[in-house]
C-alpha cells in the first residue's frame, strides 16, 4: 500500500477524531441544566415562597383578630356588667370597644385580602409545578439520549485512537512530520481529495501533470492551498 494512501487513511482517522471530539464537547455541555429548566424551577420556588408568605400573614392576622375579639368581649362584658360606675372609666371603656371594633374591621379586610392572595398564589404554584414537571421530564429524556451518545462517542474515539496507533508507524516518519505540520496550518486538513482535476480542499483546478503524478502514488501538493493531494 502506497505511503500517500496511508497518509489519506491517517487523515480520515484524524478528521473523524476531530469531529467526534468536538461533538463530545457539545454533548457534555448540553448535559448541563438548561436556562428553561432553571427558570421553571425558579418560578416554582418563588411561587412556594409567595404562598408561604401570604399563609403566614393570614395566620398572624387571624391570631391578632382572635386577640382583638377576646379583648373586646372582656371589655363589653365589663361595660354591661354594671360594675363600672365611674363616668370617665365608662367613657374610656366605650372608646376602647369602639377602637377595637375599628381594628377588627380592618383586620377582617386584611384577612380577606390575604385569602384572595393565597388563592392566587395556590393557582400560580399549581401552574408553576406543572410547568416544572413537564420541562424536567423533557430534560431528563434528552439527558438519557445525550448520555447514550456520550458513551458511543467515547467508544468511537478510543477505537480511532487505537487505529491511529497502528497506522502511524507504517508511514515514513518524515512524511508524518510534514503531515502534522500541514494539519496545524490547514485547520486539521493536511490531505485533500483530488477529484476530476480539482482539489477538494480549496476547489482549485490541478494541472494534468500533478494529477498524473498523484495517480501514480507520488507525494503531490496543491499549488493553491499546499495540501497533499490524494486521488479519489
Amino acid at each position: 500500500m502506497s505511503q500517500i494512501h496511508l497518509l489519506y487513511q491517517l487523515q480520515q482517522i484524524d478528521s473523524e477524531f476531530q469531529d467526534k471530539r468536538q461533538r463530545l464537547a457539545e454533548v457534555l455541555h448540553a448535559q448541563k441544566e438548561t436556562e428553561e429548566l432553571l427558570a421553571a424551577r425558579k418560578r416554582a420556588e418563588t411561587a412556594v415562597a409567595q404562598l408561604q408568605t401570604w399563609q403566614g400573614q393570614r395566620q398572624n392576622l387571624t391570631l391578632e383578630l382572635d386577640s382583638i375579639n377576646s379583648k373586646a368581649k372582656r371589655s363589653e362584658q365589663r361595660l354591661y356588667s354594671g360594675n363600672v360606675k365611674n363616668p370617665k372609666e365608662l367613657s374610656d371603656l366605650q372608646h376602647e370597644i369602639a377602637s377595637l371594633g375599628r381594628r377588627r374591621g380592618a383586620l377582617e379586610d386584611e384577612i380577606l385580602e390575604a385569602m384572595i392572595m393565597i388563592e392566587d398564589a395556590e393557582t400560580e404554584k399549581a401552574e408553576a409545578d406543572e410547568q416544572l414537571a413537564a420541562i424536567t421530564a423533557h430534560w431528563e429524556k434528552s439527558q438519557a439520549h445525550l448520555k447514550k451518545e456520550q458513551n458511543e462517542l467515547a467508544l468511537r474515539l478510543h477505537t480511532l485512537n487505537e487505529q491511529r496507533k497502528q497506522l502511524a508507524p507504517r508511514i515514513d516518519a518524515t512524511q508524518v512530520a510534514q503531515y502534522e505540520q500541514l494539519r496545524q496550518k490547514k485547520h486539521g486538513l493536511a490531505v485533500a481529495g483530488l477529484k476530476q482535476n480539482m482539489c477538494m480542499g480549496c476547489r482549485l483546478t490541478v494541472s494534468a501533470n500533478k494529477m498524473k503524478e498523484a495517480q501514480e502514488g507520488k507525494l503531490v501538493y496543491c499549488g493553491g492551498c499546499g495540501r497533499i493531494l490524494y486521488p479519489i
